[in-house]
Order: C-alpha cells, then structure tokens, then sequence
C-alpha cells in the first residue's frame, strides 16, 4: 500500500516451487481488483484452504447491524465517551454510523484479544488508537502501532489486535472498498511526492514474520472470523494456518501517527480537504493537529482563524474529538462524535468565531470523515446520542451562550 516490501524467504520467480525443509509451501496471491492492480504473494508452510467447519456468528452493534428506521436531518452528537469497555478487539466493537461506502465504529476493550482471529471481507480498515499502543499480529507478521496512530488493515487480512492495556479506546473506519493514499500524493511512479503532507518514511511497516507458537496460539481448532455482507461466519482449521515463511508485495498493514502529519497553513482561512490523510471510494479521511493558524492582517482587516459557517451540499461531515481546544464548538468533549450532514448549513457555536482573531495557533486534535453518501445512526449509536445538540446553536435571552452540545 505504501512501497514494495519483502520479508522472509521468497523464490526467485513467481508461480515456481519453493521448498522449505524440503516441504512444498503453499503460495497465495493476496489482490486486488480480480487480478488488475496491487498485490501481494504469501508463502504458507499449510494451505490457508485447510478448514473443517464453518458457523454462523454474531457481535451485536457490529454485524450484523443496521440503522435506525427514522433519522430527521439535523446536526448530531454522538457521545462515544459514555459507551462502557466491553470485550476484545473483536468481540468490543460497535459501528456508530453507516452508508454504502464506510462503516465507523468505535472498539472500547476491557480484556486482552481472544484466541479467534478476524478479517474483513468486505473492505480494508483504519483503526485509529486513540489512548494507547499495542501489537496487530496478522498474516503479514507483527506490527507495533503507538498512541494515535492510525494502522491500514488490508481487505481479507486475517489479525488479531493486542492493546498494550486491557482497557483501550479505538476509532475504526471500514471501507467497502479500499483506504489508501490518496492519488493527487503520489507521483507517476507511485512514490509519495515531495508536497504531500507525509512521506514514505513515516509509515512503519510489520518487522518480523509470524511463525506458530504454542504459548501465544495455543492449540487447535484455529478459529478465523470473517465478516462479509453484513455477517459474520467462523471457519476453524487443525492447524495453525497463518504460518508464512515469507512474502513480498505492497498490500500488507502500515502504522501512521496522526502528529506526523504535516498541517498546511495560510494566509486566510483554507478548506477542511487541506487535511486529507486517506482516501477510500466515496470517503475521506482527514487529520486536525496542532498548528500555525491564518495570519492575515492588514491594518483593521485580519483573518478569522475559526472555521467559517458552510453548507457542504454534497456531503455529510463527522469529526472525533482527540484532544485539545476545540476552537469552534462548545460542549464537546474529548470522544465525541459530531455529524452534521448535507441539506443544513453548519458552523462554529456563538461566540466562538470572535474569539478566534488574533490567535496564533490551534492546539486540537481530531478525525474527520467526510462521506459523499449520507450516513445513517445504528439503533446503537440512538442510544448515547446528545439529542439537544441540533438546538446549541440558538442564543436565548437570559441564557448563557455557553449551552450544552
């Protein structure tokens, strides 16, 4: 996803016998778009085929979820502080909002992962660790991820995921398609370009193979969850089935963190697209950090730093709250989810907008997903949402302008 990259033993061609302890391993194409674009090719000591049983599966909140039956159009907030810490990586998630291009959910774990691997099968996934690090061992090997990080899952890639501390918070996008670079940062030849608000040397890529270990992976059956269409099934193998000998491509997991991406600035007050981080088909990914704000004056004339009102006719807009002062809105805190939605203007909170000239800097943290589809609630999501946050707007007379969200 990122630059070619080559682990373990690999042969010297494509499609050719490759032997390890004189035992024929099992070669596996991992591509993407039928056979017509990226790809990666894996080298199994057993053939990722050797599965016994199949059964169905259920994480209720995750899948299968739906929306709610009725969603009035005005501005939400979704208070994903108030949802408890509840399983592992996998067994802990709950989808939030939803459309036919990108679930987001949040994961909030209270113990460490279980012994079932998962992989997505209907798109890739960015998950954003929003309070600590851990390890994402998958097909691919193992990966250190840190705090605010974002770590790319590949569609189909069999993972578990180990927070650092039994109890972590984590921001999840899935795509039903993909979640990459986006194309205006990369040049002819696929490399990052020189202006692009990152570069290839902060993404961190797996370091070492994954090979079977008794202690870590216990015995069979080997439980894989996979999810597709909106379900859940688990596919159990006698033997451990994500033993790699090597691999080489560029489809395999990254880890990026949020502060190493590079704000743009100017001189008067730019487009929120001047965040994008990721892209995926009908969504993108943007990255608020801590930077210089518009620095326009002259004379009686400066810039307003505060993001101006705005009616995105063509798009729904959610930001999740990190850290930080959050220089347009009152009564949001740090794990909220704001969505305001295409068909009604939206801006900052009164007040906030005159405050905002003359600052210098801005010190929040934040995701932003901006999605061409509109995005509906789940039943869950209904359930901690703030439902006076649509009116927080209005200034009534004898009320403080400091009204809740």
């Amino acid at each position: 996803m990122i630059h070619y990259m080559r682990m373990g033993s690999v042969p010297k061609k494509h499609h050719v016998t490759h032997h390890e302890d004189g035992k024929l391993l099992m070669e596996q194409c991992m591509t993407r778009v039928g056979f017509d674009s990226t790809y990666s090719i894996l080298y199994y000591q057993t053939p990722p085929t050797d599965e016994f049983k199949v059964k169905s599966f259920e994480v209720k909140g995750f899948a299968p979820v739906k929306p709610i039956d009725e969603q009035l159009l005005h501005r939400r907030h979704i208070r994903t502080q108030d949802i408890k810490h509840e399983g592992d990586f996998l067994t802990g998630r709950r989808t939030v909002l939803m459309n036919d291009d990108v679930r987001v959910g949040i994961v909030k774990t209270s113990e460490p992962a279980g012994d079932a691997w998962f992989s997505n099968g209907e798109g890739d996934e960015c998950w954003f660790a929003y309070d600590g690090g851990g390890v994402l061992e998958s097909v691919y090997g193992t990966l250190s991820f840190g705090r605010q990080d974002y770590v790319i899952i590949p569609k189909g890639t069999p993972y578990r995921l180990h927070p650092e501390n039994a109890k972590a918070t984590f921001l999840v996008f899935e795509s039903a398609t993909y979640i990459d670079v986006p194309k205006q940062f990369r040049n002819e030849n696929g490399q990052i370009t020189m202006d692009a608000p990152y570069c290839h040397r902060d993404f961190r890529v797996p370091t070492e193979l994954l090979r079977y270990d008794k202690s870590k992976h216990g015995e069979g059956p080997f439980k894989h969850v996979v999810k597709y269409s909106n379900q859940l099934s688990v596919h159990e193998y006698e033997h451990f089935p994500w033993d790699v000998v090597g691999w080489d491509g560029v489809v395999y997991p990254v880890a990026f963190n949020i502060k190493d991406y590079q704000p743009r600035t100017g001189t008067i007050h730019l487009p929120p697209t001047i965040h994008i981080t990721f892209a995926g088909r009908g969504f993108i990914i943007c990255s608020f950090v801590p930077r210089k704000v518009d620095y326009y004056n002259n004379g009686d004339v400066k810039a307003i730093p505060c993001p101006y009102g705005h009616a995105s006719v063509d798009c729904d807009e959610i930001l999740y709250y990190v850290e930080g002062n959050f220089t347009s809105r009152k009564g949001i805190d740090s794990q909220s989810i704001s969505l305001h939605p295409m068909g009604v203007p939206h801006g900052p909170h009164p007040g906030t907008y005159e405050r905002s000239v003359g600052t210098d800097t801005t010190s929040e943290l934040a995701v932003m997903c901006d999605t061409f589809k509109p995005l509906k609630m789940t039943q869950f999501a209904d359930s901690i949402e703030d439902k006076e946050y649509h009116y927080s707007w209005v200034r009534r007379e004898n009320e403080a302008m400091e009204t809740s969200k």
